[in-house]
């Protein structure tokens, strides 16, 4: 059983598959993009079936034939992105077990022509993961970082929220850097992506997205994404949700919504760059 929240920080790149261990998070993790099972969009925006199918294709490789994946997110597509994040509060789950991931997170992506695709991801996260934190080769964390790869975070109750504010940015030199705070930690760099470890993200993202993920084995019961319930004033919520464009500015809205099955998960209209997200789960995927 997991009862402990941390801070979430993946690479995710092309042909490096890792191994499955028990984590809650904010974590670093390099995985496998390839092509994999389409979302269903739960509203029309451009680009909305390319998005679906990169974060598809960030996952579906690593959970193999006996794992299906979740998403009901937020997120820019069909343009050159430079940046993005938001403000999420946090929650555990005691009783995620074995191959169940419940996940919070930003994903910055960069998609070829060729379908392949390199990716970045963080937030936080109640998982069952292998290669985690600095133990995985790329993320070079900074020696001042307010917090760092692994740390627990505090968890929401009903009296009392606590929230994760997570910015990733692309510096002059091509470096994607990931700046954090929570409430007792002022904001500050907790580390960077080098350029070298990419394809696309060298040059731009292609999409950015906002938003939960859960995991789980085929045949068993999906866990709860968010607060563990569905969009309403007691949902988990993103707030502050913005992404640069390519020339430079912070752009709040134009986002599409998307959603994998929204009899156990959905997200909610946005509005000022808030959206609530999440539901009970309760999916069987076969």
């Amino acid at each position: 059983m997991v009862n402990r929240v941390t801070l979430l920080v993946l690479l995710l790149t092309l042909l490096c598959i890792q191994s499955q261990g028990t984590r809650h998070n904010l974590e670093l993790e390099t995985a496998t993009s390839a092509s994999g099972d389409d979302l269903t969009a739960s509203q029309d925006a451009p680009g909305s079936a390319n998005v679906a199918s990169s974060l598809s294709a960030i996952f579906q490789p690593q959970l193999g034939d006996f794992l299906s994946s979740y998403f009901a997110v937020y997120q820019a597509a069909n343009g050159a992105y430079f940046g993005g994040g938001g403000r999420f509060d946090i929650y555990g789950h005691p009783n995620v077990t074995g191959h169940d991931t419940i996940t919070t997170a930003v994903w910055i992506v960069g998609e070829r022509d060729d379908r392949t695709l390199d990716a970045i991801q963080a937030g936080w996260h109640a998982a069952d993961l292998g290669c985690s934190n600095t133990a995985c080769e790329g993320f070079v964390k900074s020696d001042t970082a307010p917090i760092s790869p692994g740390d627990a975070l505090p968890i929401s109750t009903p009296d009392e929220i606590h929230e994760l504010i997570m910015w990733i940015e692309k510096d002059e030199t091509g470096d994607w850097w990931l700046y954090a705070s929570t409430e007792s930690t002022a904001s500050g760099k907790v580390g960077h992506w080098p350029k070298s470890l990419f394809s696309k993200l060298a040059e731009n993202a292609t999409v950015v997205s906002y938003g939960g993920f859960v995991q789980v084995k085929k045949g068993s019961v999906s866990p709860p994404m968010g607060s563990g319930h569905f969009p309403n004033d007691t949902a988990a919520f993103f707030s502050n949700v913005e992404y640069v464009d390519e020339f430079g500015r912070k752009i709040a809205g134009n986002l599409a919504a998307l959603v994998t099955d929204k009899n156990c998960y959905d997200v909610g209209n946005m509005g000022d760059a808030t959206f609530f997200y999440g539901g009970p789960g309760g999916c069987v995927p076969v």
